[in-house]
Order: structure tokens, then sequence, then C-alpha cells
């Protein structure tokens, strides 16, 4: 499953952080929407980032700054989204194996897993450290199957964006969507299972 959005609510957080490196860098935002951006690697925005604006400022340093912002808060304003601690626990228990792939820094999502009390019911996490393409690229997705040793039809996955979703199901994996305010402005995509609004709406789909 995907961390920012759909296993920590940690979107507050990045919006601040963002809105804050925004703010030292002399821009006023992004462009795109949420959307555009989420589940890209922080190389690929920030790539777009300095080309859009002309920044002399490498692509390395910029995800650098980026991320001191975010470290020093998610920790600890991040928190589970809801059903998350009882659906690892429930795939924990029925020895499902559980990976988190994200577009994050292995940092982040080791400290929030760690923070959180949840990493030992976590089997792998594959961050955008461990590839070479990021989302929508299946990549990530791939890179877990192939860790946990299952095909793609004896797993699922969970995300909250469409880069994600597309990953997910360019791996093969029958796709969930964790759209707590609705899933009306989500695009159609081939491969998505559903929605849902609590991550343990899953635990009855988990086969040990």
């Amino acid at each position: 499953m995907d961390l920012d959005g759909t296993l920590a609510d940690s979107m507050p957080v990045m919006t601040a952080a963002t809105d804050r490196f925004l703010k030292e860098l002399g821009l006023e935002r992004m462009g795109g929407g949420h959307h555009r951006w989420a589940g890209r690697t922080p190389f690929d925005i920030m790539g777009a980032l300095k080309e859009h604006n002309g920044l002399d400022i490498p692509v390395q340093e910029l995800v650098e700054r980026y991320y001191k912002l975010v470290d020093a808060a998610y920790t600890d304003q991040a928190t589970v989204m809801p059903g998350g601690r009882r659906l690892l626990a429930a795939a924990s228990q029925r020895g499902v194996f559980t990976a988190v792939v994200t577009s994050t820094l292995r940092s982040v999502a080791e400290g929030f897993l760690a923070h959180q009390g949840l990493r030992e019911m976590v089997n792998a996490v594959v961050t955008v450290e461990d590839i070479r393409r990021g989302k929508p690229d299946p990549e990530p997705y791939l890179l877990a199957l192939k860790i946990s040793g299952l095909r793609a039809d004896q797993a699922l996955a969970v995300e909250d964006a469409p880069m994600g979703a597309r990953s997910a199901t360019g791996a093969g994996l029958a796709t969930w969507i964790m759209a707590p305010r609705g899933a009306q402005d989500f695009p159609r995509i081939a491969g998505v299972a559903g929605f849902i609004n609590r991550l343990d709406q899953l635990i009855p789909c988990l086969q040990g």
C-alpha cells in the first residue's frame, strides 16, 4: 500500500511543508493541483519545479531542503489513517505479506512506521531510493511483488492518487482507492477494484 494519504494521514503536514518550502524559494505555488504531483517522486517534482521557474539550484539540493522541512513535522504530526492499524494487525495475524510502496524517502517512511509502532507489521518498504522509475510506472509495485514472492493475482494494492493507482494496476494488481472524502473527482482507471473510506474495510479481502 501507499504511504501518504493512504496509510499515513500526512497530507496536511506535506501541504504545510510545501507552502513553507515555496515561500523560502520566493514562489507562490507548485501549479497543477494535488493530483498532478501526488505519487510522483520528489526528484521528478523538484526537476519540474526547477525547470518551470528557472531555478539555479541542483535538484538534489531542492529535495534535501524540502525534506528537512518535512522531517521536522512528519513524525510527530502525521497519524495513521482510519482502520490502518487494524488492517495491518489483521494481516500480520493471518500471515499476509504487507509492503509499503511510497514515493517518499526511506527515512520518512521508516520513521513514521517506527513512531506509530507499525514497523513490525510491515514486511517490506519500497521507496523512491529503491527504483529507477517512480509512479505511475509499475516498477515500484513490481519490486514489491518480487520481494514478496507473490504473483500479481495473489495481491492487492491500496492507493489514494491516480499516479499511484496507475502504477499498481500497471503491475497487474487489483487496486483499491482510499477516498475518505468520496470518489467523485477520481478518474476512471482500468483495474481499480473499488473505493474505501477506511482501510479496515479490506480485512475480508485478506487471505493468509
